[in-house]
């Protein structure tokens, strides 16, 4: 997750948190966090039950892969990357795109 780390403060100039949530318990994202500090937050879900309930991915989840998901101001869920493997990193320009044009609307729609 190093381009997320790279491309936190954009998300952030776009009033938007980025969660990371990953099957595995907490020891083993303490165990993560520290080799690799994070300046998001990441979400333990143990098998994967809310991952099932709200994501309907538990597929994925039963792999062991992480779900990067972008979370605006308000509570809204703007753009969630499912992971295909383990080493995956996510494209961060798409979600970064979107952002900006959603805050472009935003904006244009102020008076």
């Amino acid at each position: 997750m190093a381009q997320l780390r790279h491309d936190y403060e954009d998300f952030k100039r776009l009033n938007t948190e980025v969660l990371v949530i990953v099957p595995n318990g907490p020891k083993m994202i303490a165990r993560y966090l520290g080799k690799h500090a994070t300046p998001y937050p990441i979400l333990s879900d143990v098998g994967s039950k809310v991952a099932g309930l709200y994501f309907q991915v538990k597929q994925l989840f039963a792999l062991g892969t992480p779900t990067v998901i972008l979370v605006d101001k308000s509570g809204r869920v703007r753009y969630t990357h499912y992971a295909k493997s383990l080493i995956e990193e996510p494209d961060n320009r798409e979600p970064l795109a979107v952002l900006a044009q959603m805050a472009g609307s935003n904006a244009a729609g102020t008076v």
